[in-house]
């Protein structure tokens, strides 16, 4: 027989269930088979034996079958197992031929095949050996030391590129010095910078450091950058400086509000001499602000600047200023994540920024440029809008320097106003203040006040101010208010004294005088009909010269819609759904007047009407539906039960 095939192994994947495996290379006898099974995820390897693990049939010169055991152990290959079928004929040389006579020629042909079957199996094995290349100039690959030399060394190459046997893995000369004789795998160190280099071709060193700029630079390879580790930790500490820094504006924030407080304390201990329950409320102030002042915190986050003026969302860790000109920032663009490492979200802080009840002044927004403290700018803070995923906030810029380019690392912190104090309490009677000096002022708008000016009195003289038992309101034209008149709508008997010759027009005609010769009785309060003339009493039958007019009241609209007959006679309203025009209050037989409905934009809103209202028939209007139509209902108060009601409708 001829062995053209080359193949001499045969590898298998295991599914835990196929038994029988074909050995594909021609063997003759079962020991001539080597068996493996490997674990494709530790890569430990078994050798199995025939009788145990398996058992072989075919062969002698021919191809055949490996048959796993199952019982009464089950070796079947499983998944993530290998199983590998080898030739594992023995080197060695059975075949004897007799001397003369006759060659048996199928021994000779057996033996031929065999001696090529066992060049295949050392092929096969130099296939898995590491070799040089065939065109390699490598001329020894001897290894000549002995077990004792080679032990806890490295298997390396010399500079011709042949084994090297005994190397450590570097030595270590100490710092670089010139004038040194050098060899191969030599390792110092460079004093200027702290880098670590080993020695790659042997020279005798000269020149000075570092050794990165030596004229022998070639010769050395660099192992570890301590020079970039430490610009690392410069970027790093600078970082941290420019925190501090951050930290101390804060710091110097908090001392302004502490001066602040320390003012205040100061006027109000002057108050004291002048009024002692005011020195209570200083104290108080004084109190609420150094709380605020030690409320102050910094916190500094790391963002991108983004030259974009859009306000819109920024981006990851990136922030926007709403103007090119720094001093023109009017709003700020922040994204809710900040560039520190793991970009955390930090969105929550900053919408808290505005969280204060210092409504005029919630704080200072300070940004700083990492690496170039000079650079930054600080603004005063209005209101922070959380757009979900970043953050626009109003600002108005109060100080700057330097400039800004676009992915410039900066530093952004926080320093919060004080929170505005508890109102202290009232004073009490104090000793007498400067006209210029005492001002009332409103409670909720401090830029409303009265000023008091004496300059118009009398020398040596005193004007008491005396307030009436009721709720007055000033006037400015020197009117008689509504408060001076009372329930009758009489003028108050308080209100007028001394010998009055005329009434002007207060609500009394111009024609309207007194009977000077009784002036008394506007003093005592008796003013009557005998003691006016020329005025249109309202008891009396009178013949109007001139048209009377009433207001028309605007009613609010509502699900329910209740007019005050004591507010007008006549009134409107728009209707901005299906309404109730319930009973009015303070009826009074006799009123009368209209009601002006309006139908809103939409249209077809519908009114019912409450008990009192009595239409002609018993039958409620339907209101014109149009948009914007208007319908007028005009009534008359029969008693304080019944209205008497008409709809005239579609005027418009």
């Amino acid at each position: 027989m001829t062995l053209t095939a080359t193949t001499n192994k045969v590898a298998y994947s295991g599914n835990g269930s196929t038994t029988s495996f074909a050995v594909t290379f021609i063997y003759w006898d079962d020991t001539d088979v080597r068996v493996i099974l490997s674990n494709n995820t530790t890569g430990a390897e078994t050798v199995w034996t025939n009788g145990t693990q398996y058992t072989l049939t075919g062969g002698d010169g021919a191809t055949g079958t490996l048959t796993v055991d199952t019982s009464p152990t089950d070796y079947t290959p499983a998944t993530g197992e290998t199983l590998t079928i080898k030739s594992n004929l023995p080197d060695t040389q059975s075949t004897s031929l007799p001397l003369g006579g006759a060659l048996p020629s199928t021994s000779i042909e057996e033996r031929l095949d065999k001696n090529v079957r066992l060049s295949q199996q050392l092929s096969e094995e130099l296939s898995r050996a590491i070799q040089f290349s065939e065109s390699s100039p490598a001329t020894s690959t001897y290894i000549t030391e002995t077990a004792a030399q080679r032990a806890n060394k490295l298997l390396a190459f010399d500079s011709s590129g042949n084994f090297e046997v005994a190397q450590e893995i570097g030595i270590y000369q100490g710092n670089w010095a010139a004038s040194t004789a050098y060899v191969e795998r030599d390792i110092v160190k460079d004093t200027s910078n702290n880098n670590i280099y080993i020695c790659i071709t042997a020279h005798t060193s000269s020149g000075s450091l570092p050794i990165s700029s030596n004229t022998d630079s070639a010769k050395w390879a660099l192992i570890v950058d301590a020079a970039s580790a430490t610009t690392s930790a410069t970027n790093a500490a600078t970082s941290a400086t420019n925190a501090a820094t951050s930290a101390t504006a804060a710091a110097t924030s908090a001392t302004a509000a502490a001066t602040s407080a320390t003012s205040a304390s100061t006027s109000a201990s002057t108050a004291t001499t002048q009024a002692s329950n005011a020195s209570t409320s200083a104290t108080n102030a004084a109190s609420s602000a150094t709380s605020a002042a030690s409320a102050v915190s910094a916190v500094a986050w790391k963002y991108t600047f983004d030259n974009s003026t859009s306000m819109a969302d920024p981006g990851t860790g990136e922030i926007r200023f709403n103007h090119a000109t720094v001093g023109s920032v009017t709003a700020l663009a922040i994204d809710a994540t900040s560039a520190d490492s793991g970009n955390p979200d930090v969105s929550d802080f900053i919408a808290s920024w505005d969280d204060g009840n210092n409504s005029t002044h919630e704080g200072y927004v300070t940004f700083r440029k990492s690496g170039t403290p000079a650079t930054y700018a600080v603004f005063s803070l209005g209101t922070v809008t959380d757009n979900t995923g970043w953050m626009q906030a109003a600002v108005t810029h109060v100080d700057s320097n330097g400039t800004w380019s676009n992915a410039d690392t900066m530093y952004i912190s926080f320093t919060r106003s004080g929170q505005k104090g508890d109102t202290g309490a009232t004073g009490g009677v104090g000793t007498e203040l400067a006209d210029n000096v005492f001002r009332v002022i409103d409670n909720s708008d401090n830029s409303k006040k009265i000023a008091f000016e004496a300059s118009g009195i009398s020398g040596s003289t005193t004007r008491t101010i005396t307030m009436p038992n009721s709720d007055v309101t000033l006037v400015s034209s020197g009117s008689i208010a509504n408060a001076d008149i009372d329930g009758s709508a009489a003028i108050a008997t308080s209100k007028i004294s001394g010998a009055v010759t005329s009434i002007g027009s207060h609500g009394l005609a111009t024609s309207a005088t007194t009977d000077t010769t009784n002036a008394s009785n506007i003093a005592s309060g008796t003013l009557n009909n005998a003691r006016l003339s020329g005025v249109g009493l309202l008891d009396t039958a009178q013949n109007w010269t001139k048209g009377q007019r009433g207001e028309i009241t605007a009613l609010s609209d509502g699900a329910t819609i209740t007019p005050d007959f004591a507010d007008s006679n006549n009134f409107s309203v728009t209707l901005g759904g299906n309404r109730t025009l319930a009973n009015p209050s303070n009826l009074t037989a006799g009123q009368s007047g209209s009601i002006f409905v309006t139908q809103d934009g939409t249209g077809s809103r519908t009114l019912a009407y409450g008990s009192y209202w009595d239409f002609v028939g018993g039958t409620a209007p339907t209101l014109t539906t149009t948009a914007s139509k208007i319908d007028r209902i005009d009534y008359v108060v029969r008693t304080t039960g019944s209205i008497h009601a008409v709809a005239s409708l579609d005027l418009s």
